[in-house]
C-alpha cells in the first residue's frame, strides 16, 4: 500500500501546518498524524533550554505490517523537521523528546530511531519528625486566594513562564480539593522570588510544584522552600512525602536528593535525543 504523507491546508490546534503531517493511503483513508512542538524555556531545564516535542499518533485498526510502515514514514517527517527547528538555533543545547504513559513498545521504537531513555520519576522521602524551621526574617510566605481570578492569572502567568507545560487549571482546582492544599509565593522585601503547591491525599504531603524565578536562582532560595514545605507537612502530622519529577531535571533531582528523596518508581516515558 502506498502511504501519502502530507500537511494539513492550514494551522490546527495553534500549532504552524508545517509542522503537522496526516498520513493518507492512496484512496484517501486516514492513517495517523504527527507532529512537532517547539518550545524555548530557559527556566525549567537550564542546561537544555530548546525543547523540541515530537509525537506519532497511529490509527488504531490497522494491521502489524502497516501500523509499523505509517509510524516509521510518520517519524521521519516529523524528525527531519524537528532537525530544521533546531538548526534555527545552533546557539543553544536542544532536546528532541517525545512522551507518553508507561509503554515499552513506544519506547522501544524511539530508541530503534537512536532516541534514548528518559522518564519522570516519582521520588519519596520519609521526613524527620524532630524537624524544626523558622523562615528568616526577610522572608514571607503568601497563600495564593484560588477563589480570586486576579491572583489566578497572575499565578498562571508565573507558572507558565517557569514550566514547559501550561498550567492546567482544571488539575489545578482538582488538587485544591484535597486536605491541607497550599499554594504559596514566598517573598523576599516584598518581591515574588519562588513558590510551591503542596498538599495531602492519603497520609502523604504531595509536592506539586516547587520552583524559585530566574533571577533569584543561587541564592539559596530553593532550600528556604523545602525546609517551609517540610516544617508545613510535619506540623500537620505528615512523615511521608511524594513527588513527580523530569530525570532530565538534574539539578531539581540533585536538590530532591539531597533532602533524602529516592525514587520508587518511573511514571512517564521520555526517550529523547540531546543536540
Amino acid at each position: 500500500m502506498e502511504i501519502v504523507i502530507k500537511n494539513p491546508n492550514s494551522d490546527l490546534y495553534g500549532n504552524s501546518k508545517e509542522n503537522i503531517f496526516l498520513a493518507f493511503s492512496q484512496d484517501d483513508t486516514y492513517l495517523g498524524s504527527s507532529f512537532v512542538y517547539p518550545n524555548l524555556n530557559q527556566m525549567q531545564i537550564i542546561d537544555i533550554p530548546f525543547l523540541i516535542f515530537i509525537d506519532v499518533i497511529v490509527e488504531g485498526n490497522l494491521g502489524t505490517d502497516l501500523h509499523d510502515k505509517v509510524r516509521q514514514k510518520l517519524f521521519n517527517k516529523v524528525y527531519t523537521r524537528a532537525i530544521n527547528i533546531r538548526n534555527e538555533r545552533m546557539d543553544l543545547n536542544a532536546r528532541i523528546y517525545s512522551g507518553f504513559g508507561y509503554d515499552i513498545d513506544k519506547m522501544n521504537f524511539y530508541i530503534q530511531n537512536g532516541f534514548h531513555e528518559d522518564y519522570s520519576i516519582v521520588m519519596e522521602a520519609n521526613l524527620p519528625v524532630d524537624f524544626k524551621y523558622t523562615l528568616p526574617n526577610d522572608f514571607k510566605v503568601s497563600k495564593l486566594n484560588i477563589k480570586s481570578n486576579e491572583e489566578i492569572d497572575q499565578y498562571t502567568e508565573i507558572y507558565n513562564k517557569i514550566f514547559v507545560s501550561p498550567l492546567d487549571i482544571e488539575e489545578f482546582n482538582e488538587q485544591g480539593k484535597n486536605d491541607q492544599f497550599l499554594s504559596t509565593y514566598l517573598k523576599v522585601s516584598g518581591q515574588i522570588c519562588g513558590g510551591c503547591t503542596i498538599y495531602l491525599k492519603n497520609g502523604i504531603g504531595y509536592i506539586e510544584t516547587m520552583y524559585v524565578l530566574p533571577e533569584f536562582r543561587g541564592k539559596g532560595i530553593s532550600k528556604i522552600i523545602m525546609n517551609y514545605i517540610f516544617n508545613y507537612f510535619i506540623s500537620v502530622g505528615v512523615n511521608i512525602s511524594q513527588l513527580e519529577v523530569w530525570k532530565l531535571s538534574k539539578r531539581a533531582v540533585a536538590l530532591y536528593e539531597s533532602y533524602g528523596y529516592t525514587e520508587v518508581k518511573k511514571k512517564l516515558m521520555f526517550p529523547g535525543i540531546t543536540l
